[in-house]
């Protein structure tokens, strides 16, 4: 080691507190925490705590922590090995056992390799990784699941089976005060859906994803006591399936980016009932079209939030049913939302959906006042109740009428290694 970098290592410090996970601080104000991967030629390559890899160049680092000791090349060709720690004052400092504590400059850092020594230096060589266990640390990521569809979370060859349970109903109703005081108008209908989908990782920057849906509807109609009618079914709902690429990795200028693409095939049911069985609409389940979706998402990792979004566009083709030839009119639908890791077994996502969907035609014609433009919010919670399995339970509202009515979702989520 040179004169210069020995002298630093000898001067008096101020304390620095260590951490339990390693970080990096730009110059730009970010602090992101997770886990350094790799750092040669200047540039850093760091995991956040969300999963998202992004890389840093090492001129833009203001500091930097690790939580395991690394050997550290220096621009000016020192090497030393150490612990880097975050003073409370924004400053870097290297913690080594032959030289104490020294702050360095983290934009000097060229090179840093992990030392797998540590548990030997604290006597820890016979010490074994406990079994997983409910409510245990296990060092994991926390749950990133409202990301789910913003972008790649599966590594190559990985598969996650999906089991999804989700329950709405809407009611109204009237008083027929005309036919007695106690009597009522109402028409209720109820739909729970069953769907299982699965993810696969394909490569590093792509994987996709297959949805088959199953419903059941109950409807009951109700014009005073003496006339009392109701139906019910079960029946498939349109599976759909889909691609994501990872286009652009996050950057310290930059969010991660992906390309999606969704196709949804018409195997739901779609009926235009004539105008005494319109009361039957609630059991159309499907769209009763193909439908493909080309789309762009994004996330953003502001340690300890991470930000997301897309924005795509759907085609639907044109179909005869029931005597019409019908082409819905096409959507643009996007959403924004945020989500929290609360530790690494906990994490809560909001997201507001919002879509607007053109003028139908029917047989050629426009039908104006077809479009729709529905608002909605959802609130979702994950949790890891296993190693490999997740609950998340998810709350969305309707924001204005078109919208539909709330419901509630419960989904579980198993990952095979």
């Amino acid at each position: 080691m040179s004169g210069k970098l020995a002298s630093t290592l000898l001067m008096s410090l101020a304390p620095a507190t260590p951490v339990q996970a390693d970080a990096i601080y730009t110059k730009s104000g970010d602090i992101l925490s997770g886990q350094l991967i790799s750092f040669q030629d200047g540039l850093c390559l760091f995991k956040t705590r969300y999963g998202v890899p992004i890389s840093v160049q090492a001129n833009e680092l203001a500091g930097l922590s690790t939580d395991a000791r690394h050997r550290i090349t220096f621009a000016s060709g020192d090497i030393a090995s150490g612990r880097l720690l975050h003073t409370s004052g924004g400053s870097t400092v290297l913690e080594s056992d032959s030289f104490g504590r020294a702050e360095i400059a983290s934009d000097s850092i060229t090179a840093m390799t992990r030392l797998f020594d540590d548990k030997k230096r604290d006597g820890a060589e016979n010490v074994k990784a406990s079994e997983p266990r409910v409510g245990s640390d296990g060092g994991q990521q926390a749950p990133m699941d409202f990301l789910t569809g913003s972008t790649v979370l599966l590594a190559p060859g990985k598969l996650e089976l999906e089991w999804a349970l989700q329950y709405k109903q809407a009611r109204i109703s009237h008083s027929l005060m005309d036919v007695g005081y106690f009597q009522m108008s109402a028409q209720n209908s109820m739909q729970l859906e069953l769907s299982t989908t699965m993810r696969v990782g394909l490569s590093q920057d792509t994987e996709a994803w297959l949805s088959l849906p199953l419903t059941h509807t109950g409807i009951e109609q109700v014009s005073s006591n003496e006339y009392v009618r109701s139906t019910s079914q079960w029946a498939l709902g349109d599976i759909s399936a889909g691609l994501q690429y990872q286009w652009l990795q996050e950057s310290a200028q930059w969010p991660a980016v992906s390309l999606t693409m969704t196709f949804s095939a018409p195997t739901g049911k779609k009926r235009y009932y004539p105008p005494e069985e319109t009361w039957r609409d609630p059991l159309s389940n499907g769209s009763g079209h193909w439908g493909l979706a080309p789309g762009i998402a994004f996330v953003r990792s502001s340690d300890p939030a991470m930000l997301f979004g897309g924005l795509s566009y759907r085609w639907s083709f044109e179909r005869r049913i029931d005597a019409y030839r019908v082409q819905p009119g096409a959507g643009l639908t996007g959403y924004l939302g945020l989500g929290f890791a609360l530790n690494d077994k906990l994490s809560v996502g909001t997201r507001v959906s919002f879509s607007h969907y053109r003028n139908l035609r029917v047989d050629g014609q426009t039908i104006a006042g077809s479009g729709k433009d529905p608002l909605d919010l959802s609130l979702s919670a994950s949790y890891r109740a296993f190693e490999q399995w997740t609950i998340s339970p998810q709350v969305s509202f309707g924001l204005n009428e078109e919208a539909g009515p709330a419901y509630v979702s419960l989904r579980m989520n198993r990952r095979f290694e």
